[in-house]
């Protein structure tokens, strides 16, 4: 009987030990939340890729970095690297860029990343930019450390750029070297957003499937508007709308929404190829979450949501706007 007993404290005890994975482990700051992890730490080399997928999960801002993160190119100008946002799937990386007096542009480069793994251990994070539908490798992230001092979140990695900037339009030198950067908090809508929140709902990628307005434009509309130029003659007091045709018309727009009120906006080809990128900041306006804000500025009202599909409509300046995105998986 004896021997029974304590072969029963051995199998529980192995089975308790093999499942002992920090990654399983919930962290009670979250509450009930269904997003990801905003609290994780550690030593991203050390880590599986469940990890190490939290770890840098966020929002990096590089603004109060001592290292060296601005390089000038051939034709001088002044690149800053502001930041680097992480999603479960998807990463945002933004500079400013700045020629002698005028004032800075924002370049702003999306994509999808992979956490490449040896012996279950990550040992680095690569970042792809779309070309012609192919996924390029644009950068490499090493030597990733994130560390929690009194709930305030910093980050130390080295980043390696395996193509030129200026091969995908952004006209920077290298901005490869070491970094150090301070997490932004993340929208206090985050903490218990549950699997029927609209904000669990509607963080992640959509693409736009329906769009009509009271001028009766429509999607197609507003895609080959991104090539359309206004010339206006004083002669005939009239203006006429005409489509540049060297601009690509774009076949999509997809919004990606993250947790830490970043907003991106990609315009692509019929090959999936980015041609616009924009960022900005979005932020809920009343408790219910039925309405969101864009950039402070414009506000939204939703009518339907589920983590599929997302429709709602706008009245800005006496124009009746009506949207529909549906997820990207």
């Amino acid at each position: 009987m004896k021997k029974i007993f304590f072969l029963i404290l051995i199998i529980f005890y192995s089975c308790s030990k093999n499942n002992d994975d920090s990654s399983e482990v919930a962290e009670p700051r979250m509450g009930n939340s269904a997003l990801t992890n905003i609290f994780a730490s550690g030593d991203v080399s050390k880590q599986s890729v469940e990890q190490a997928k939290k770890t840098i999960f966020g929002k990096w801002n590089l603004g109060n970095s001592n290292s060296s993160n601005r390089s000038y190119s051939a034709k001088s100008s002044e690149c800053i690297f502001n930041y680097i946002e992480f999603t479960d799937s998807s990463y945002t990386m933004n500079l400013s860029i700045s020629e002698g007096d005028y004032t800075p542009e924002s370049g702003n480069i999306f994509g999808n990343y992979e956490l490449v793994e040896d012996g279950e251990l990550v040992t680095e994070v690569r970042l792809y930019f779309s070309v012609s539908g192919s996924d390029i490798h644009l950068a490499t992230l090493t030597n990733i450390i994130v560390t929690e001092t009194e709930s305030d979140f910093n980050a130390t990695f080295d980043i390696d750029f395996v193509i030129d900037l200026g091969d995908i339009d952004i006209i920077c030198g290298d901005l490869g070297g070491s970094y150090s950067a301070e997490k932004e908090d993340a929208m206090d809508e985050t903490i218990g957003a549950d699997l029927d929140s609209n904000h669990y709902k509607v963080v992640r990628n959509w693409r736009m499937t329906s769009y009509s307005d009271s001028d009766g434009m429509d999607l197609s509309g507003v895609l080959r508007s991104y090539c359309e130029y206004y010339d206006y003659s004083s002669e005939t007091d009239a203006e006429t709308v005409t489509v540049d045709p060297d601009c690509i018309i774009p076949t999509s727009f997809q919004v990606n929404l993250s947790t830490f009120g970043t907003y991106v906006t990609i315009t692509s080809d019929d090959t999936g190829s980015p041609l616009e990128i924009d960022v900005g900041t979005w932020s809920w306006i009343n408790t219910e979450q039925t309405q969101f804000s864009v950039d402070d500025e414009w506000v939204g009202n939703i009518n339907s949501l589920s983590e599929t599909l997302w429709e709602f409509d706008s009245e800005d300046e006496g124009l009746s706007q009506s949207w529909v995105f549906s997820a990207i998986e």
